[in-house]
């Protein structure tokens, strides 16, 4: 052994599932590679993982060596139509996430229940947020083109079910249902990609699925302000239906992914019902108390106070019981001790706040501050995700070329904290040239972003957790996205309500206007409040958006901290395997 380390050898045999036959059972083929060959050998499934040089000529070694690869399971053409078919996937599920952001204080207002209107949006990201993670499960257990199917069709329910809502508390409950679906839409896009292409390729379509994602988030609050001005609001979640007609046709005719293989009765008996179980419950009692806290209850309530006690038990009984017990975890926590797969689950969850919080805010400052219309409000948002597009789309490109994603990582958390930093100096004055300036700069880094970091995760993992791990990063995006939603509120809420009191306390005439707007904000240009009345709410509304824009920022800045630490991984041109067949 001694002489080995002398000639600088180094051998590694991955003993998942290594074979030295010259056939497979499972139909994948074999590569024989050169003994001592110069270029950096492959990493994949189950390959024999080679690093070598100089070594020396008397060693009694075989000259070649197999090495089993799984087959490329498309290209060509039908590699294009899954690529197509997975975008619409992404659009689907943006769409969805982005429309609301012009479209929930006008459905508010039309129900006669603006004070809960946001809950179309909280209804959603909860339940998106608590049923992503099952996904990766499911589809390891009976197949990606059958749970793609099934997150498609109940999308499809929830949306008819939000279409023929009469009332506020049933639009609430469909859009629950709604966002289980679309939970699945994006995670089994980005589960899929990774079983047809290999960590290199998959980073230039990625790219592609970021563009296509991006498209989505900047027309969605333009077509919802378009709808709730022009037509009725219900067609905002009919216009899914054609959609998810044509998803479901490119999945079941184009998608050609195998089976893991088992028996249906098998496969029921590793179902981690136990952990789905105390996964939903966990998350949905910490994130409906984080959305009551300060709204509608006091923090300090006892309601407020259990919710999040509890949740976070359950959830830490989860983490406990996944790690112990089940043979097919729903969320594997020991894949958490790698580096890499923590900073990309925290990353992910601060990633999911700082590109929130633009979103939902950026028309609602439009819409009070400016006094634009829904669709001009969306519109401002075009800045953002032309910024995003164009990003992704290039760092894609150049993450294939360089095999590297952490200084993309970085370097796109840097310019996002620019930008939203860049977003506290908006107020009363701000002008239609800082704002695409700032907006822009927050788009380019979050393209950058978007996928790399779970990319990086996926590349440190086994390809037989890829499905989980891909689960968890967009589970941690999700919970941030929510997280946003609430705390940025909150602060908004609290600032505008002590201006607010300001305003009254320096004319009290004004106090019935005062309350009236601050249920619905809507009435501030449409009930023609006295003008100095005017004036102060919107300086009073800029404020607290310039509040919630320095929380932002704070957030923004702890990512860009925490990526920093990321490890180099390079990404790999042999497809791992990603399916138990």
């Amino acid at each position: 052994m001694s002489s080995l380390h002398s000639a600088d050898f180094a051998l590694r045999i991955s003993l998942d599932g290594c074979q030295r036959t010259s056939s497979s059972p499972s139909g994948n083929t074999l590569t024989e590679l050169p003994f001592g060959q110069s270029e950096r050998p492959t990493n994949s499934f189950d390959t024999l993982v080679l690093f070598s040089k100089n070594i020396p000529a008397p060693f009694a070694f075989p000259s070649t060596l197999q090495v089993e690869q799984p087959r490329q399971l498309m290209s060509g053409y039908k590699l294009a139509l899954a690529v197509i078919s997975l975008a619409i996937l992404l659009v689907m599920s943006a769409l969805d996430t982005t429309i609301v952001a012009t479209t929930y204080v006008p459905i508010g207002n039309k129900l006669n229940s603006l004070d809960s209107a946001e809950w179309i949006v909280n209804s959603y990201l909860i339940a998106m947020t608590a049923f992503q993670p099952l996904y990766g499960s499911a589809s390891d257990l009976f197949g990606r083109v059958e749970t793609t199917i099934f997150a498609i069709l109940v999308f499809l329910f929830g949306s008819i079910l939000c279409a023929v809502s009469t009332t506020m508390p049933m639009l609430i409950g469909s859009r629950a249902v709604q966002g289980i679906g679309g939970g699945g839409l994006m995670a089994m896009a980005l589960i899929i990609v990774a079983d047809i292409m290999n960590e290199r390729e998959r980073s230039k379509y990625v790219g592609v699925f970021s563009g296509a994602f991006g498209i989505a988030a900047a027309i969605g609050p333009i077509i919802g302000g378009a709808i709730v001005e022009r037509t009725k609001w219900q067609v905002v979640f009919w216009i899914n239906v054609p959609l998810c007609v044509m998803a479901l046709a490119m999945v079941v005719f184009v998608l050609r992914i195998p089976r893991p293989h088992g028996l249906l009765t098998e496969k029921t008996k590793r179902i981690d019902a136990v952990g789905a179980l105390l996964f939903v419950a966990g998350v949905v009692m910490l994130l409906l108390g984080l959305s009551w806290g300060g709204r509608g209850y006091a923090w300090t309530s006892a309601l407020v106070i259990c919710m999040l006690a509890f949740g976070l038990v359950v959830l830490g009984l989860f983490a406990v019981y996944e790690y112990k017990v089940p043979e097919v975890p729903l969320v594997p926590i020991r894949l958490l001790k790698t580096r890499n797969v923590a900073l990309a689950s925290v990353c992910s969850l601060l990633f999911g706040f700082a590109i929130n919080g633009a979103i939902m805010f950026i028309p609602q400052w439009a819409q009070i501050v400016k006094r634009a219309s829904p669709i001009v409000s969306g519109a401002y948002l075009a800045p953002y995700c032309v910024g995003m597009i164009v990003s992704s789309i290039v760092c894609g490109l150049l993450v294939n070329r360089t095999g590297r994603c952490r200084e993309f990582i970085i370097g796109g958390a840097a310019l996002m904290l620019l930008g939203n930093g860049l977003l506290i100096m908006l107020g009363v004055d701000g002008g239609l040239g800082k704002v695409i300036g700032f907006l822009l700069i927050c788009g380019l880094g979050m393209g950058a972003c978007v996928h790399t970091i779970s990319l990086l995760g996926q590349a440190s993992v086994g390809g037989k957790h890829m499905a989980a791990a891909t689960s968890t990063f967009l589970l941690f995006r999700s919970l941030g996205m929510v997280l946003a939603v609430s705390v940025l509120s909150n602060i908004i809420q609290n600032v505008l309500l002590n201006e607010a009191a300001n305003i009254v306390g320096q004319s009290p005439v004004l106090a019935s206007s005062v309350a009236k707007i601050l249920k619905d904000q809507t009435l501030l240009y449409s009930s023609d409040p006295p003008h100095q009345f005017v004036d102060a709410f919107i300086s009073a509304y800029s404020k607290a958006l310039h509040m919630g824009f320095i929380a932002l920022t704070a957030f923004t800045g702890l990512y860009f901290i925490l990526s920093l630490g990321f490890k180099h991984t390079e990404l790999k041109t042999v497809l791992k395997k990603t399916i138990d067949v």
